[in-house]
């Protein structure tokens, strides 16, 4: 081990290490050496990481931690990190804990009091968000449940969210995906799909979800789906100004500065917070009262 590795493992550390969603050639030098000089690697699939230590020429052992047995080795591995062992943890591609095992451990490491260190590196999310051009924030909902009441209580609150969103899916599943979106959405609701990212067949789609479900091309790979934000509804109704003059009064009386309260107001009413500036000026002026003549 160089110098250099070794100031990257410490005892008793949990490391979270990104490994590459399709380009080998996106993992850091830093990302290896810690997974080369680690005690010990929990992987999802230790027949999938198996094969990118065997490309870089790693034998630290592996063990497998995965939805099904993570129960099982979350005090396991707390043991290991209390004695004093480094641990990587490692998903089959991109960062682990995002939407793979993993989570429960980093939850229970915490609390424990172990140190974890995240790696930055790969991650379909970041890379999917970064190339739809949509705003931030965004919401990051993983692969949706396959059926019944849980994947009903998603879709539901997806229609709900007016921000950027983004989900996994698979092949398979992407045309009924689509066509449950489009149901809560809208047909016409903004999509970007990118799919096989940093692999050779990489591309980035935008249009509709309807256009998306007549397009065969993009059931294939691995795809993210990135929802567009939702245009804010517009009040072309002319509200009481009396009233809501009113209601900013009240905000102010609570302790917000005027402008704040305007704000706060125009927004709840979904009305232009300059021509509500206006309206609370002329307010305060038709109850000043009138300056005495010298």
């Amino acid at each position: 081990m160089s110098g250099d590795e070794a100031s990257w493992v410490e005892p008793g550390v949990l490391y979270l290490v990104p490994t590459p969603i399709g380009n080998l050639a996106d993992w850091s030098p830093r990302a290896e050496a810690v997974v080369r000089n680690v005690d010990l690697v929990l992987a999802e699939d230790t027949r999938e990481t198996g094969n990118l230590l065997r490309h870089f020429g790693i034998a630290t052992v592996q063990w497998s931690f995965h939805a099904h047995n993570w129960q099982k080795m979350v005090p396991i591995a707390l043991e290991r990190l209390k004695a004093g062992q480094s641990v990587a943890l490692v998903a089959d591609r991109g960062m682990p804990a995002v939407s793979d095992p993993g989570r429960e451990l980093v939850a229970a490491a915490l609390e424990a009091g172990v140190k974890v260190s995240p790696l930055p590196g790969p991650s379909a999310v970041t890379a999917a968000f970064a190339a739809s051009g949509y705003p931030h924030p965004f919401v990051f909902w993983g692969f949706l449940p396959s059926r019944g009441r849980e994947r009903a209580q998603i879709l539901t609150a997806i229609s709900a969210t007016a921000w950027t969103q983004l989900l996994f899916e698979a092949p398979h599943r992407l045309a009924r995906t689509l066509g449950d979106l489009g149901e809560v959405l809208g047909p016409e609701h903004p999509l970007v799909v990118v799919r096989e990212i940093s692999k050779r067949h990489e591309e980035v789609w935008r249009g509709t979800l309807a256009e998306a479900q007549v397009n065969p091309q993009l059931q294939r790979g691995e795809l993210v789906l990135v929802l567009g934000p939702r245009r804010p509804e517009v009040n072309t109704t002319v509200p009481d100004w009396a009233l809501v003059v009113a209601e900013v009064q009240r905000e102010v009386a609570a302790g917000h500065a005027e402008n704040e309260a305007v704000r706060l107001v125009a927004r709840r009413h979904a009305i232009s917070r300059r021509e509500l500036y206006q309206q609370v000026q002329a307010a305060k002026a038709a109850t000043r009262p009138p300056s005495s003549a010298p």
